[in-house]
């Protein structure tokens, strides 16, 4: 992709091909995934200043919401997780180009990532990173399958929650009957409420000894959850990655435009379905408690029609401006830049999130717009920062670190010095 935007005249360049510690050209990257990472970096901005931020009535605080809601949340989450799994998949394909042995090292990037997904749930109190280095290892399991096999995967992932909700709920009818589950299922999910809101209190105080305590608590009760063993979400994502570079999205945009143009028009329907259809459709219980759970989730699609999947019109459209003109990756090049330390920069967000407005710390306020405009200027920010950082740095500090870990011994860190080389386009 990079041979596309070159000139055909002779010219002169003053960086060097670099080459990766397993033997990856730099020119072998994929720009495309880096500029997908930065764009659900700023998502995420966007989402959690706007999650943090307090209550606002005039007409454009509230339009403004009412956007972050419909084409926001969930959204730039459900695309960082699928660029997980486009990104196990593209390890995957170079170790075995080279004949290299994958599982042991993968492995260990789990566990490394592992480390930091406890060290940001426990600190900072956000748990993604975590769960992907959970939910990763089941994907060594399906690396050979073929496509047709990932998407049967794919599938029954989605659907794992609705399952598993009608499965117990028919086997507590059957075991104690329906007004004595119903009044468990409103026990658990009053039980749950309480958790949820005293740990939210405590993790709000003006002690951090206090939040740590509290968060510490949250992890000890989250990851016991049945949602925490089911891959409805993560591993469905991967999946989802997965199957797209196999496809060639990812690679060949240019070869596959009406593969995403499809998949771009079934993450709008999806979303326009449950967001509006699914929702008028649903007409609360009304009949036996095994049948209401059956109609309950057929109203979403049993896990499959999700508002989340219009992160497909959003990765689609970015892949069909490069497959129609590839001078669009140095177009949204800012996002390439914070899509290469997504890693360090995530680890950046939370903590600027958590150090802004918990009480413990500087517990500033701002509404709605001002979380907007907070937003975006940390975005410029992160982005003018990673750009300056990997012009003298291979890597960003995690993703070294991270890699260091991974290869088992440190990686080279800072940028050869220029060299000239000539080059004919």
């Amino acid at each position: 992709m990079e041979g596309a935007l070159e000139s055909a005249s002779i010219h002169m360049t003053a960086s060097p091909v670099s080459t990766a510690p397993d033997g990856t050209a730099a020119s072998e990257r994929l720009d495309v995934l880096d500029v997908l990472r930065g764009i659900a970096l700023l998502g995420m901005f966007l989402v959690h200043f706007n999650d943090h931020a307090a209550a606002d009535q005039s007409a454009a605080a509230s339009a403004y919401q009412r956007i972050v809601v419909l084409f926001f949340e969930e959204r730039f989450w459900t695309m960082f997780g699928i660029l997980f799994g486009i990104g196990f998949a593209v390890q995957l394909r170079r170790a075995e180009a080279r004949g290299a042995a994958f599982v042991p090292r993968y492995v260990r990037r789990l566990l490394a990532l592992a480390v930091f997904g406890a060290f940001s749930h426990l600190v900072f109190g956000y748990h993604v990173l975590l769960e992907y280095a959970v939910w990763g290892l089941p994907l060594l399991l399906v690396r050979t399958w073929p496509v047709k096999r990932l998407v049967v995967a794919l599938v029954i992932s989605a659907a794992s929650w609705s399952a598993y909700s009608i499965a117990r709920t028919s086997l507590c009818v059957f075991d104690r009957g329906d007004t004595a589950c119903l009044a468990e299922m409103s026990a658990n999910g009053a039980q749950t409420r309480a958790f949820r809101e005293t740990n939210d209190r405590e993790q709000d105080s003006p002690h951090y000894r206090d939040v740590l305590a509290a968060r510490l608590r949250h992890m000890s009760w989250f990851y016991v959850q049945p949602y925490s063993f089911l891959p409805v979400n993560t591993f469905t994502l991967f999946l989802c990655g997965v199957i797209a570079l196999r496809l060639g999205l990812l690679d060949r945009p240019q070869d596959h435009r009406a593969r995403i143009v499809w998949s771009s028009v079934f993450g709008a329907a999806a979303w326009a379905v449950e967001e509006w259809l699914m929702a008028v459709g649903d007409s609360g219980a009304s009949g036996p408690l095994v049948w209401d759970a059956v109609i309950g989730w057929s109203h979403t699609g049993f896990g499959l029609v999700r508002t989340m999947w219009l992160t497909f019109a959003y990765m689609g459209v970015v892949l069909l401006l490069v497959a129609r003109d590839p001078k669009w990756l140095r177009r949204l090049k800012a996002f390439g830049w914070t899509g290469r330390m997504a890693l360090t920069n995530y680890m950046l967000q939370v903590a600027v999130l958590d150090l802004t407005f918990r009480p413990y710390s500087l517990h500033l306020t701002l509404t709605p717009l001002q979380g907007l405009a907070a937003a975006i200027a940390l975005f410029a920010f992160d982005a003018a920062l990673s750009r300056l950082w990997l012009a003298r740095f291979r890597f960003g500090p995690c993703e070294w670190l991270w890699r260091s870990i991974t290869y088992g011994q440190l990686q080279p860190w800072r940028i050869e010095a220029p060299t000239a080389v000539v080059a004919a386009g």
